[in-house]
């Protein structure tokens, strides 16, 4: 990935030998400074961080439109001569619940020389799930059959919303949202169930909305091989496990 913005009299390039990147990937930069100026430029305001964008936000140029994530460390003592080029070297390293990029917010790279985020350069960062995540979210699809809804990222949780199987045993059940995240190395799952409740009264049956949540944690040690391959039968257990809580025996 490549950007570029102008800062008059200034020329910000940035590189990034990614296409994307999944949670816990390192993302290396490259920041090279350009001045095709007359005098020397100053470089105290000189930025590179990875920031959280709202992107209905970021397309309004609101100023509150990003959530700092991580700074760059560069010396910020230095000017920038006439003519001459400066380059800049920095890698990111993302956290295991890094945010994802979904439909309404992205990771962004900023970039440039001010203290205003409107200022500074933008380049979006696609960021995927990390592959144990992308292994649960794959089982629930292929083997459940849970149709995909749509995925997210809020407070520390990548999670998938989930529209029940047209299946006899998921009848009762509206929408399921799993949500997963590390602690430490260990993964723990939010199940978050909308069901319907059957109500009984002195004439008849009736329908009420519910909800119902499981929690699991998952050790290394029961859900990784040796290598840190996935067991794909562990996986299948708890998932199997957490929905019998929902599941009808009609």
């Amino acid at each position: 990935m490549r950007g570029i913005s102008i800062q008059k009299p200034l020329e910000f390039r940035i590189d990034v030998p990614l296409d994307s990147a999944k949670q816990g990937d390192d993302v290396p930069c490259s920041l090279s400074v350009k001045n095709h100026g007359a005098e020397p430029v100053p470089l105290n305001a000189l930025s590179l961080e990875l920031s959280l964008g709202a992107h209905k936000k970021v397309k309004a140029k609101s100023e509150d439109a990003f959530e700092p994530l991580m700074q760059a460390e560069f010396d910020r003592s230095g000017a920038i001569a006439p003519g001459a080029e400066s380059v800049f070297t920095w890698s990111f390293n993302l956290d295991k619940n890094a945010p994802i990029t979904d439909k309404n917010q992205s990771p962004f790279l900023l970039y440039g020389n001010s203290e205003s985020k409107v200022q500074l350069g933008q380049l979006l960062l696609t960021v995927t799930m990390h592959p144990h995540y992308r292994a649960i979210f794959d089982t629930c699809e292929t083997v459940l059959s849970l149709i995909n809804k749509g995925e997210t990222w809020k407070d520390g949780y990548t999670s998938v919303k989930y529209k029940a199987p047209d299946l006899r045993k998921f009848s009762l059940v509206d929408e399921i949202v799993i949500g997963v995240r590390f602690v430490d190395d260990t993964l723990e799952l939010v199940y978050s169930f909308k069901v319907k409740k059957l109500e009984a009264t002195s004439t008849n049956l009736n329908f009420k909305k519910g909800k119902a949540e499981v929690i699991q944690t998952w050790t290394p040690q029961e859900y990784l091989f040796g290598g840190g391959f996935i067991r794909q039968e562990y996986i299948e257990k708890m998932l199997d496990e957490a929905l019998s809580v929902v599941a009808t025996g009609f």
